[in-house]
């Protein structure tokens, strides 16, 4: 048990120190896309590294069950740039496919004098919605007796939930999803974000 309860603080120590480092490695803008009216989504990074890096970006399929990201058809440009400290970038895709839901994943290549030793590369997955009305914002209200609320969406586009900042779970959900919402603290019983 207590390797277990050190093993855990380690991680969240790990978690701690690296979630700053992502923050500061692409500003992107912005971070939600939704398609023109050819379809085509456009954002635009920043990078906030002191050194060089270079980057691919692809597009893939977001599904609901949200474990696997298969290929998607469409266009992206450009799939490879470079940035040096503080360069911008515009990235346009085009999906194939409009009535799915995709996601543009933004990874930072290696590189390429890599040495031995511990490496991190960056990896930015962006939701590409169906459609400009997306996601729509819904207001959940947590039960009286405190605990953890389950909602399945029902909607028949992507939905945002709204929820206070103590509440942890997965925010945007496509139409069919189901996500688990908890407190981080049992403080949090009722009330509206």
């Amino acid at each position: 048990m207590v390797a277990l309860l050190i093993w855990a603080w380690w991680l969240w120590l790990l978690m701690a120190l690296l979630t700053p480092l992502a923050q500061a490695a692409l500003t992107i803008s912005p971070p939600q896309l939704t398609p023109d009216e050819d379809g085509v989504v456009v954002t635009q990074v920043q990078s906030s590294l002191a050194q060089p890096s270079r980057w691919s970006v692809r597009l893939v399929d977001w599904n609901v069950e949200g474990n696997a990201f298969p290929p998607a058809e469409g266009q992206i440009s450009p799939r490879f740039f470079s940035l040096q400290p503080g360069d911008m970038q515009v990235i346009r895709a085009r999906p194939r496919e409009r009535s799915r839901y995709h996601r543009l994943v933004i990874e930072q290549v290696p590189p390429d004098d890599l040495q031995q030793g511990l490496s991190f590369q960056f990896r930015f997955s962006l939701p590409v919605f169906r459609s400009h009305k997306e996601p729509v914002r819904l207001a959940l209200e947590w039960p009286a007796q405190g605990g953890c609320l389950s909602y399945q969406n029902q909607e028949p586009l992507a939905v945002q939930l709204l929820l206070p900042a103590e509440a942890t779970g997965q925010r945007t959900l496509l139409p069919g999803q189901r996500a688990s919402l908890c407190p981080k603290s049992p403080a949090l019983k009722t009330g509206s974000p």
